[in-house]
């Protein structure tokens, strides 16, 4: 990935986390490992708010940064700080997901006709197999807005 970083340090001030500490919700939810936490100072313990211990003028003075760290911003969804310089990137991220759920729901419908159309009962099972594969991808980005997309 290309560095788009302005080395405004907003998301290395704003950490967020989950109330009881098992959800790093930073870059997409995912487990908060000890080596991470280790380099949080709280700020607002209450809406589970962080800071990175080694931050210094906007610039991390880690040497030996976590992968999570040096991959930053890896997921599509993650809430960056305005003005920061991956927006464009995170936004093209976002519409290619978006293009991939609109093909799987227009793949959907056409398994849903096709199904209705075949009065043979092992084709109905098919292609209500491709329905169910097509409605489990797409509800992995329902809580992104995919039933609007």
């Amino acid at each position: 990935m290309k560095d788009y970083c302005i080395k405004c340090g907003a998301c290395c001030k704003n950490i967020k986390i989950d109330k009881n500490k098992e959800l790093l919700q930073w870059d997409g939810s995912m487990p908060l490992t000890k080596e991470f936490e280790a380099m949080l100072l709280p700020i607002n313990i209450e809406e589970g708010i962080y800071t990175c211990k080694h931050l210094k003028e906007n610039l991390c003075t880690n040497k030996n940064k976590p992968d999570i760290c040096k991959n930053y911003p890896s997921f599509p969804f993650t809430q960056l700080a305005d003005g920061c310089g991956y927006e464009g990137e995170i936004f093209l991220k976002k519409e290619k997901i978006k293009h991939k759920i609109r093909k799987l729901k227009e793949e959907k419908l056409h398994y849903q006709t096709l199904s209705e159309l075949t009065q043979n009962k092992k084709e109905q099972q098919q292609y209500q197999k491709l329905i169910n594969l097509n409605e489990k991808a797409i509800l992995k980005y329902q809580e992104y807005g995919s039933e609007n997309w």
